[in-house]
């Protein structure tokens, strides 16, 4: 993990559960984490909890559903930290519906889980390309 330490990690997803996990993680390992979250004021709360470790954890509000939402994370990102090394999309969503009852639930899964995760992906590589990064990580968690 040392390798890591002082570079970017943008994780989605990081308001609770693994994504709180992940983010705990890297940034007790040294890492700057932007962790996203709808409900950024749990990832504030993370915050606070790490001031004193090694990384540090910025909360990011974001829509993952929501492509303008994502673009303008990843200008925060370019703007404050000159990009991402490190992408771990772990936002998703699930659903109860069937095949045979597909309703505007699916769709919000699809949005999330698909379209989101794809738009996070192809910006974090123009990212990592842009700055020359040939080591950089996207994980992705289903």
């Amino acid at each position: 993990m040392e390798r890591w330490s002082g570079k970017v990690a943008l994780v989605t997803g990081a308001s609770v559960g693994i994504g709180a996990g992940i983010v705990q993680e890297l940034v007790k390992h040294g890492l700057k984490v932007v962790g996203l979250a709808r409900r950024v004021e749990k990832v504030e709360e993370l915050e606070a909890g790490l001031k004193n470790a090694p990384g540090k954890l910025y909360a990011v509000k974001a829509d993952i559903s929501q492509e303008e939402d994502i673009i303008a994370a990843f200008d925060w990102i370019k703007k404050n930290l000159g990009g991402v090394d490190i992408l771990i999309n772990n936002a998703g969503l699930g659903t109860s519906e069937t095949l045979s009852n597909v309703g505007d639930g699916s769709w919000q899964v699809l949005h999330v889980n698909v379209k989101g995760l794809s738009i996070f992906t192809r910006e974090a590589l123009k990212s990592m390309k842009e700055r020359g990064v040939n080591d950089g990580h996207i994980i992705h968690i289903n």
